[in-house]
């Protein structure tokens, strides 16, 4: 990752502390890390999602130029273009809580998945605004497949 700057949650990280990745499942997003923990990892650009031991955690990868202006907070910050949400457990979508064209923040609740008889909030990884949505409440969804995508 010579080159480049990593933040976590928004949080600066040392890239050479980053655990190696072996893909399972590159065009799925499904990869291992060096403990032997399964991620799903989604997102293009400078801003990506990673699901972690059921823990969703935003991150961005950036150049040295991008993590000035995003440090600057010039209204040039990094928007990585459209963001691919996707299932990171299979289930029934039991809700489906924004619609396209809404304008969410990071963090607000998007979709509703029951898995095992527990309900799990799938939330926006960063701010955007809804554009497609591909599921509706009723319908069961793999592990990986698209929810909506955010623009």
């Amino acid at each position: 990752m010579s080159g480049f700057k990593l933040r976590v949650d928004g949080q600066p990280v040392d890239v050479s502390v980053v655990p190696t990745v072996v893909w399972l499942d590159r065009a799925r997003g499904i990869a291992r890390l060096a403990d032997g923990a399964t991620a799903l990892i989604e997102g293009s650009g400078s801003d990506w999602a990673v699901t972690l031991r059921g823990r969703r955690i935003a991150v961005q990868v950036l150049t040295a130029r991008e993590l000035i202006l995003v440090e600057a907070g010039g209204s040039a910050a990094v928007h990585g273009g459209p963001l691919e949400v996707k299932a990171t457990l299979p289930g029934l979508i039991v809700a489906v809580e924004v619609a396209p064209g809404d304008e969410v923040e990071a963090g607000t609740p998007l979709i509703t998945i029951e898995a095992m008889k527990m309900q799990n909030e799938v939330r926006a990884p960063r701010p955007g605004r809804v554009g497609r949505i591909a599921v509706e409440a009723g319908q069961t969804v793999a592990t990986g497949a698209l929810l909506l995508r955010l623009e």
